[in-house]
């Protein structure tokens, strides 16, 4: 056998023998598994409140918030994994989109649940992101990636050894194909997933309809507003042959679920404030493409349209001043951003956007106030630190300054941000 294969077996068989197989909760059959159980909680755990942040925080409706853990802790009672600690929330990003992370933690953006109609299609939608985690789609990912990895790694050996012309460019196309490949759920996955929901929201009674309206709302809104679906279709394709076994599905469903009324009142009730700033929000998404083209003036007047018609909503208030920001407009800006951070006090995403904006005003102090408020609401982001050790740093205080730049330099250091941390603390020891 020549070296290069032998290095090749010998890197993935260390890999694999390295793995545990496991049974699969859902289909009981056992499977290659580089992520275990509390792996995968633990996970899950990490990136949900980073998620959310990154979705612009929950909403701020109780009732709302009640409503869908209520909708998703049952369909989780029902599932295969019951026993995980499972989280479901409403979170405020206005585009159309669900998703799961690992471990059973979930969550469903104001966008579509402003375009649903019924109870029913929410447990369609929260049943099949509950899918997704009882059949460890993301540990299944995960283990894909690992071993994608290490066939490029073996590919490397191969052509290194081999002097194979022109491998530095196969390298690079195979990175990006397996990116590309590990970007998405497999239509295997999603199909499954169709399926468990389809199961779980039928054992508790909901209407199967709801899947196939679900369908058809994902499939209109993509017709008529394709932006607002991007990340849903991105994560979520949505195929012809899933919505025909959708209907199937329906088509052989007892006739005592497909014959109940749609729960149409407690939902509308349930989403009454999502539905009703649901053109203020759409608004966000429309504003979001003209800054992208760098049209400021025509995204700043829709976004002040949704901030007078919703006075006490912090975050369209923040998406105003970062528009006015954008303008070079500083004081209008700040003045948005100190009526957004009282407006909206626990959401990350507006302390963080108005701290920058007071740094951009040089007004250190409530841009250090603002940057501590958001390190409260999700502890540790590295550029929240780097930019309290610019305040304090323009306020004088280098001590504080340069703690700060070292926290970040040594818990970041690979990153941009880190780097720069590090540059900053040099010079500041010195």
């Amino acid at each position: 056998m020549s070296t290069h294969r032998t290095r090749m077996i010998l890197v993935v068989g260390l890999a694999v023998s390295a793995a545990a197989c496991t049974v699969n909760p859902v289909t009981g059959s056992r499977q290659l598994d580089l992520m275990g159980e509390p792996q995968e909680v633990q996970l899950g755990a990490t990136l949900y409140p980073q998620y959310t942040a990154q979705s612009y925080g929950e909403v701020q409706d109780a009732e709302l918030q009640a409503f869908v853990e209520r909708v998703g802790d049952r369909l989780a009672s029902v599932g295969h994994r019951p026993q995980l600690p499972w989280t479901f929330n409403a979170v405020n990003d206005p585009s159309v989109n669900a998703y799961a992370l690992p471990g059973g933690k979930v969550s469903i953006t104001r966008g579509l649940l402003a375009r649903m109609g019924s109870e029913d299609e929410l447990a369609a939608v929260l049943g099949h992101e509950t899918g997704h985690v009882t059949a460890r789609h993301a540990a299944q990912q995960y283990t894909r990636q690992v071993l994608s990895q290490l066939a490029l790694v073996g590919a490397a050996v191969y052509m290194e050894v081999e002097d194979v012309d022109n491998r530095g460019l196969y390298m690079v196309g195979g990175m990006v194909g397996a990116q590309l490949a590990l970007a998405h759920y497999s239509r295997e996955q999603e199909r499954q997933s169709d399926f468990l929901g389809f199961e779980y929201m039928s054992q508790l009674g909901y209407n199967p309809e709801g899947m196939v309206d679900l369908m058809a709302t994902l499939g209109s809104t993509r017709q008529r507003e394709p932006s607002f679906v991007e990340q849903m279709f991105a994560s979520h394709p949505l195929t012809s042959e899933r919505i025909e076994t959708a209907k199937q599905q329906v088509a052989n469903a007892p006739a005592e679920l497909t014959s109940r009324p749609l729960t149409a009142a407690e939902y509308s009730a349930a989403t009454g404030l999502v539905r009703r700033q649901r053109e203020a929000y759409d608004r966000v998404v429309e504003a979001r493409a003209m800054m992208s083209k760098e049209s400021f003036d025509a995204a700043r007047r829709l976004l002040q349209q949704s901030a007078d018609e919703w006075r006490d909503d912090g975050l369209l208030r923040i998406f105003l001043a970062t528009a006015l920001a954008r303008q070079d407009r500083m004081d209008l800006a700040a003045r948005e951003a100190y009526q957004a951070i009282e407006d909206a006090p626990g959401i990350f995403m507006v302390q963080a956007t108005a701290a920058r904006i007071f740094l951009a005003d040089e007004q250190w102090q409530a841009a250090l106030d603002a940057l501590d408020r958001a390190d409260g609401i999700l502890p540790g982001m590295p550029d929240v630190r780097f930019s309290r050790g610019r305040a304090l740093e323009e306020m004088g205080r280098y001590r504080e300054a340069a703690d700060a730049y070292l926290w970040v330099a040594q818990n970041a250091p690979d990153s941009d941000v880190g780097r720069a941390a590090a540059e900053r603390y040099r010079r500041l020891a010195g």
